[in-house]
């Protein structure tokens, strides 16, 4: 079985409505997501995959995070929240709190599908990257919260 990991960092925020300290309130953190991909066989070049090729497969979604709110969809500050910034600067988690492991499932769950559907796409020179349609598959997300801190989820 070979494995890679690509990172990302983004710049994020959430507010954790149901904390009973200060984590309720708005804060940021500058997040690492780490994608590990796992496959059994090297393609032609003798990779997994090309780094190049993951990142370019997933930055648009990883992007959505970065300097964006992440709430949950009940919590009463949603609404003003929306009508202040607008839908592209808030991350909403349906009746759930965004909490960092919240937010490792779901980009789980978000790059499985990607992964699982293939991937062709190109570089700002033109050259052309492609993912083959089960040539990999997704083993886990790991989102560091803080350089000592990370959520993970896998299957």
């Amino acid at each position: 079985m070979f494995r890679l990991c690509k990172r990302f960092t983004v710049e994020s925020g959430h507010m954790l409505s149901k904390h009973p300290e200060r984590c309720r309130f708005p804060h940021g953190h500058t997040r690492t997501i780490e994608v590990v991909i796992a496959g059994e066989e090297l393609d032609d070049n003798g990779m997994l995959v090309d780094f190049k090729a993951l990142k370019l497969a997933i930055e648009d979604l990883i992007d959505r995070y970065d300097h964006a709110m992440a709430v949950n969809s009940s919590d009463p500050f949603l609404p003003a929240l929306q009508q202040q910034y607008g839908d592209e600067a808030i991350v909403v988690f349906e009746a759930q709190e965004p909490t960092t492991e919240a937010m490792a499932e779901r980009l789980f769950v978000e790059i499985s599908g990607i992964l699982a559907s293939g991937f062709e796409g190109a570089s700002k020179s033109g050259a052309v990257y492609r993912i083959p349609t089960g040539s990999i598959r997704l083993e886990r997300i790991r989102v560091w919260e803080t350089p000592d801190s990370w959520a993970e989820y896998g299957r």
